[in-house]
Parts: structure tokens; sequence; C-alpha cells
């Protein structure tokens, strides 16, 4: 076989294959490139938080939490994005069916944006005291 039917034989194939691996190259060259700015936008961020008191409605008593604010860890996949909805990350401490004879220790919980993960509360448990009946 001569050299010139090797290039010309299945040219338009053989075309269409250099600009397909051209391409899959190109793709995976930049997700290789942007890797490490992804991992960059995944270090955890610490947020200090003060601790809303939920009762049921018409509940007269007046709580005090030990501490009043904790700080939260969590992550966002992009930091402007984190820094805007930090303000909307809040840890409430349900108090709706609490017992004065109960444990004075209650667990926390957070809410948070769809797009911020909560990693941990600290501390993840307050003292509660009631103050009046």
């Amino acid at each position: 076989m001569s050299l010139r039917n090797l290039i010309l034989h299945n040219f338009w194939l053989k075309l269409f294959s250099i600009a397909l691996a051209t391409v899959i190259w190109l793709a995976i060259h930049a997700s290789i490139h942007d890797a490490p700015n992804a991992n960059k936008s995944l270090t955890p961020e610490y947020v200090r938080v003060p601790v809303l008191v939920r009762t049921a409605p018409g509940d007269k008593r007046v709580f005090r939490v030990t501490p009043d604010e904790v700080v939260v860890t969590a992550v966002g996949k992009d930091p402007t994005l984190f820094q805007t909805t930090r303000k909307d990350i809040r840890v409430n401490l349900d108090l709706r069916g609490f017992n004065v004879r109960e444990a004075p220790s209650q667990r926390l919980k957070a809410d948070a944006p769809p797009d911020i993960i909560v990693l941990e509360i600290q501390p993840s448990t307050v003292e509660v005291q009631q103050v009046s009946p």
C-alpha cells in the first residue's frame, strides 16, 4: 500500500477521529486544571451563630440557654455564594415538649440553605434553665 493510499483511504473518518480525540483531550485537560480551585472552595468556614429557642405557641415560660452562641462549621460550593448566605444559617433549640424535670442539656439542630452543608455545631448541646414559670 502506498503512503497516499494510507492517508486518503477513509480520510473523513480519520479526520473526525482526530477532531474527537482533540475535544476529549481538551475537556480532560480543562477539568484537571480546574481541580485545585474546586478543592479551595470546599474549605470549612467557621460561623458564630446565636441559638434560637423555639417554644409552643402560648407558652409563657422564659428560658436561659448557656451558651447562647455556638460555632457552626460549614462548607459551601462557591465561596462568594457562601459569603452571601452565611446569615441564613440558623441553630435551633426545640423546647416545645421541654419538662423541667428532664435533663438540662438539650441537643441543637442547624438549618441551612441547600447549597451549604453543616459539618459540626460546637458545642452540640446547651444547658437549659427555666427562669420564670
